[in-house]
Formats: C-alpha cells, sequence, structure tokens
C-alpha cells in the first residue's frame, strides 16, 4: 500500500498506479454512476448499494459501509451531479483499495442504515475508525482517473515545476 503523497514524486507514483487500477476496471461510456456500479458489481462480484443522504457542513459528503453481505456507499443528495458522481468514484475507490468502511458517519447516516443492518452491526461499524490520509490520498486520485478516463473531468495540466511549487506552498502553510 502507498503512503501519503509527500513529493511531488510520490504523487506521480500515485498516479501512474491509480491509472493502472483504472485500466483495468469497467468503466462505462457515456458515464454515469449508477452504471459504474453495476459494471463494478459484476466486475467484483459483490454487492453495492448507493445510498442518497441529505448532508449538512458538519456531515461527509460520502462515505461507505462494508458490511459481510454488501457494501453501502453513502452520498450527498443535495449537491450538484458532477460532485455527486466524485463522491460516489471517491467511496467506489476506497472499496477497490480495500480501505474498509468509515467509522466516521454521524447522526445523519444512522437512521439510513437502520433500514439495512442489524443493530449489533451499526454499533460494530460506528466503532471504526476513519480513514488515513493515505488512504484518503490514494481514493480521491483513483476517483479523478476513474473520471477522466470516463471523460468526466479535465485531466491535469500543471508542469511538474507548478506542481512541486503548490505542494510545497501547501506544506508550508499546513506544516
Amino acid at each position: 500500500m502507498f503512503s501519503a503523497p509527500t513529493a511531488v514524486t510520490d504523487i506521480f507514483i500515485l498516479r501512474k498506479h491509480c491509472e493502472e487500477i483504472a485500466r483495468t476496471l469497467p468503466i462505462p461510456y457515456p458515464f454515469n454512476s449508477k452504471a459504474f456500479i453495476e459494471a463494478l458489481i459484476k466486475y467484483r462480484g459483490r454487492r453495492i448499494e448507493l445510498v442518497e443522504m441529505t448532508v449538512d457542513r458538519d456531515t461527509p459528503c460520502g462515505m461507505f459501509v462494508a458490511t459481510p453481505e454488501a457494501d453501502y456507499i453513502f452520498y450527498a443528495a443535495n449537491t450538484s451531479p458532477l460532485h455527486q458522481e466524485h463522491i460516489i468514484a471517491h467511496e467506489a475507490a476506497h472499496i477497490l483499495y480495500n480501505h474498509g468502511g468509515t467509522g466516521a458517519l454521524g447522526e445523519a447516516v444512522a437512521p439510513l442504515l437502520m433500514k439495512n443492518l442489524s443493530p449489533e452491526l451499526i454499533t460494530r461499524v460506528l466503532g471504526r475508525t476513519a480513514y488515513s490520509e493515505s488512504d484518503e490520498a490514494e481514493a480521491e486520485m483513483l476517483a479523478s482517473v476513474i473520471l477522466i478516463r470516463a471523460g468526466r473531468a479535465d485531466p491535469p495540466t500543471l508542469t511538474s515545476r507548478e506542481l512541486e511549487c503548490g505542494v510545497n506552498r501547501f506544506g508550508a502553510i499546513f506544516g
């Protein structure tokens, strides 16, 4: 597994790895999230359920929960369709990387889970820890590569030098 990108070269290595993964995926064209998830179900042989949720500023825009029977991708209903596509691709990337489900579910998701899961399983899922920075970097990069390959996002146009300067500025600001 990759560690969180700490330098420009790590970002390029991660992108190359994500491009290799994306080449093996059944990305439908024209792209839509539901067709992509249906293709992933066939590709993986495991059920994935898409669940809309209304989010506020304190709720994550998306998350996924892995259960013994299925994976559940929760995504914001109250955002743009393009943002929904990115959220779903990001959560699908967590599934593809086998990161496990998130524990940062909160009150907005608990009622949605109650329809499908036992109280014991919800407690177990809610007790998990959040994703690491490297998990997030992997999921974000793979989601971006999937959407670029699907023609839903533009490929990056920054030069290596511009990217290096941006990474250095980010590091100086956030340590």
